[in-house]
């Protein structure tokens, strides 16, 4: 990858950063599985309204707490199959409302399919910097 491409895909990262962090402050929850995710997000700039799938006891348990407090919920599961099979569960649960995937596609576009795990970020993004 070229130089022209790296500063493109820092630029579009950046920008996906401020969007998540515009989404939380209007009361949506961003939804990651694990601890590792959330890391690598914060590494990034990421700062909202941000909560591991773990934490919850099931998927019944996420869509509670969501109906409760927020307005929208941004699913940013792994993009493998596990991650698949709990964003259908949440998405089919909430009736397809309210649900946010358009992030995760950024992040597949974005990466070009390079990465299949949100953890996996970090070591995306810092492989992107120039020398």
């Amino acid at each position: 990858m070229d130089r022209r491409e790296k500063l493109r895909v820092i630029r579009e990262i950046n920008e996906f950063v401020n969007q998540i962090n515009s989404e939380s402050v209007q009361e949506s929850l961003i939804l990651v599985e694990g601890k590792k995710d959330l890391e690598a997000l914060s590494y990034l700039g990421c700062n909202g309204n941000i909560r591991m799938y773990h934490n919850f006891k099931n998927p019944i348990d996420v869509v509670d707490k969501f109906r409760d407090k927020y307005k929208k919920l941004i699913i940013l599961l792994d993009l493998d199959r596990t991650g698949e099979i709990m964003t259908k569960k949440i998405y089919n649960m909430l009736s397809q409302r309210y649900i946010d995937q358009s992030y995760r596609m950024k992040l597949l576009s974005i990466t070009q399919g390079r990465i299949k795990n949100i953890e996996e970020l970090k070591s995306f993004y810092d492989s992107m910097q120039l020398d």
